[in-house]
């Protein structure tokens, strides 16, 4: 079996890649594992360590990082209000006005993205329209938008003075 050259390269960081994560695991994370807590390491960061309350007794099964996250939180004194959203940006990064308020949904675009035009029929002076699988002739309505013209390969529909053209759909 012949390997190009990319495959021999590509083999070669593999392994290496092999090799440096079995050292890791079995030379390195032992020694660097880091050392378990004690209340000497809470008072270097300024944090008060009560031994006023005497430590509950192991049940068997271990709370859950939320219930752990529940107790502390309870503990303290927050302001919920005074408390800023941290994934917000600072006010020196936006550009322009903050506006926290989603934009409103166009109703046109959303009326011309869920609807298609099939088929077109004009008789005499009387036109029809097949939108999806509904009959429509000229002034009823279809989700608040009422048809007002029909054209040789569209259909215009009109709501609160906004139009919408759908044009057929060819298949």
């Amino acid at each position: 079996m012949v390997l190009a050259k990319r495959q021999k390269v590509f083999i070669v960081v593999f392994l290496l890649g092999l090799i440096a994560f079995v050292v890791d695991r079995v030379y390195l994370l032992p020694q660097g594992a880091p050392k378990q807590a004690s209340a000497s390491a809470f008072e270097l960061y300024g944090m008060v360590v009560s031994t006023d309350e005497p430590v509950p007794e192991p049940t068997g099964q271990n709370p859950t990082v939320a219930e752990r996250l529940g107790r502390v939180w309870s503990d303290q004194d927050v302001n919920e209000a005074a408390m800023r959203d941290p994934f917000s940006l600072t006010g020196s990064w936006q550009v322009g006005p903050v506006v926290n308020e989603p934009p409103a949904p166009d109703e046109a675009a959303a009326f011309a993205k869920t609807h298609s035009l099939v088929a077109i029929v004009k008789e005499d002076q009387q036109s029809y329209v097949l939108i999806d699988d509904r009959v429509l002739a000229l002034g009823q309505q279809m989700d608040g938008f009422t048809l007002v013209s029909v054209g040789p390969k569209s259909a215009v529909f009109e709501h609160d003075g906004k139009q919408v053209i759908l044009e057929l759909v060819s298949k």
